[in-house]
């Protein structure tokens, strides 16, 4: 009986060890974390105004003195058609930021009569405002720009 006793108990401590020691191990969370944000959102135009806003290009601004210099930061083009379209920037370092939102329509590479431009802010063609936006570490920061006929 000793002897039966004896290889029990060896056997349980020899499983013990071979489980502690056979590379099950925890897992653990090696996923870096979010260096980058991301900004969406939608431009449109107000009810009973109309335009194709395909082919529009969203783009952000490192400051305000950057936006009236039309120095662009990083920019794309807007998804979809119609009086309203989608917007979507990657990949984008933490920080604050201004969005506009514009088609040149006659490609004069500025604002001139007939194109569609739109900030995120408030006020009007005469005196946009804009407004900052902050980006975050692995955060999404989603806005509406209303769109305006130059």
């Amino acid at each position: 009986m000793k002897k039966i006793n004896t290889l029990v108990i060896s056997g349980i401590i020899f499983l013990s060890v071979a489980v502690v020691f056979s590379g099950c191990k925890k897992k653990s969370d090696t996923t870096p974390a979010p260096t980058t944000g991301s900004i969406t959102g939608t431009a449109s135009f107000p009810a009973g105004t109309s335009g194709d806003l395909s082919n529009s290009k969203v783009s952000i601004y490192a400051s305000y003195a950057d936006w009236t210099a039309n120095v662009p930061l990083k920019f794309a083009a807007v998804s979809g058609s119609g009086a309203s379209a989608t917007f979507s920037l990657s990949n984008i370092v933490p920080g604050v930021y201004y969005l506009d939102v514009w088609k040149d329509i006659d490609n004069s590479a500025g604002w001139s009569t007939n194109d569609f431009v739109g900030w995120y802010g408030s006020g009007g063609l005469g005196s946009p405002a804009l407004t900052p936006l902050q980006v975050t570490a692995g955060g999404t920061f989603t806005c509406s720009v209303t769109m305006y006929i130059f």
